[in-house]
C-alpha cells in the first residue's frame, strides 16, 4: 500500500466516521422506536422492529452499566419516598417586612 493510498483510505474513513456521527442512525432509530412505543401502538412488522430496537437499547445499557441496572432491579418495587411538608406562609408577612424596613431606616 502506497502512502498516497493509505492517506486516501484514512481520509475516507475519517469522512465516513464524521458522516455517521452527524447522521446518528442509532439515535434516530431509538427516537423512532420511542415515538411508536408511546404514540399509536404499532402492529405486525413495525411492532417487531420497535420491540427489537428497544430491547437492544436496554440490553446495551445493562451491558454498559451492570451495577446501576442491578440496583434499579432490586429497588424497582420500593414505595416512593415520603413527601416533604407543605410550605406555610405567615399571613402578616407584609406588616412585619414594613416594620423591619422602618426599623432599619430609623
Amino acid at each position: 500500500m502506497t502512502p498516497l493510498t493509505a492517506t486516501a483510505a484514512a481520509l475516507g474513513l475519517l469522512a465516513a466516521g464524521y458522516a455517521l456521527g452527524r447522521y446518528r442512525p442509532a439515535h434516530r432509530a431509538s427516537d423512532w422506536a420511542h415515538w411508536h412505543r408511546f404514540g399509536d401502538r404499532p402492529t405486525g412488522a413495525r411492532y417487531a422492529a420497535v420491540w427489537t430496537i428497544l430491547s437492544v437499547e436496554n440490553i446495551g445499557w445493562l451491558v454498559v452499566h451492570p451495577r446501576q441496572g442491578w440496583q434499579a432491579w432490586k429497588h424497582r418495587n420500593d414505595p416512593p419516598p415520603p413527601l416533604s411538608p407543605a410550605p406555610t406562609f405567615d399571613p402578616d408577612w407584609a406588616a412585619k417586612r414594613r416594620a423591619a424596613a422602618q426599623q432599619e431606616d430609623a
